[in-house]
């Protein structure tokens, strides 16, 4: 199903509030993959699926900084035929006049922020980051904070495929 960027941004942004308190909700955990989990959960009787993993290394250019938790999310709805939604939180505001990147290996990624989330600019991108996530083995974000603070995380790839794939399965 083809979705315009404003149309997928505007439910991202709702969906992604509601998920907002996702990590201490009740879920049920599909699987654990390596340095990735799978999770299902329902929300307001939605069917949400996601796959999620955490940092393993993490920068922050100005000493002294705090954030918040920081996450990696592929999202899958299924009432709302949407799939391998991508969403960082960073722990912080992001600066939204700055231009967000993951990278992998030679790839890079443009990204837009709003809030403490970031997300692709289109669906191409999302494609093309998917088949880079399931080719590489490390994957860094790096992002500025509202306050100039820039951050660079870093996240195993190790079983992000696995995750991937439970999570969408999990939703049909």
């Amino acid at each position: 199903m083809k979705r315009s960027i404003p149309a997928l941004i505007s439910t991202a942004l709702f969906l992604f509030g509601l998920c907002a308190p996702a990590l201490a909700q009740e879920r049920d955990l599909v699987g654990t993959y390596r340095d990735w989990n799978a999770f299902r959960e329902n929300q307001d009787g939605n069917t949400v699926c996601y796959a999620v993993s955490i940092p393993d290394e993490s920068e922050l250019s100005r000493r002294g900084r705090e954030r918040g938790d920081v996450y990696f999310f592929i999202t899958t709805w299924k009432e709302l035929d949407v799939a391998n939604q991508i969403n960082v939180v960073l722990g912080y505001p992001v600066d939204e006049d700055s231009t967000p990147m993951i990278r992998i290996g030679n790839e890079n990624f443009e990204m837009f922020g709003q809030g403490d989330r970031i997300w692709l600019m289109d669906a191409e991108q999302t494609t093309a980051l998917l088949g880079a996530m399931r080719r590489g083995s490390r994957m860094t974000v790096s992002a500025r904070s509202g306050r100039g603070t820039e951050s660079s995380d870093r996240y195993s790839l190790l079983g992000a495929t696995a995750a991937m794939e439970s999570a969408v399965e999990a939703c049909q």
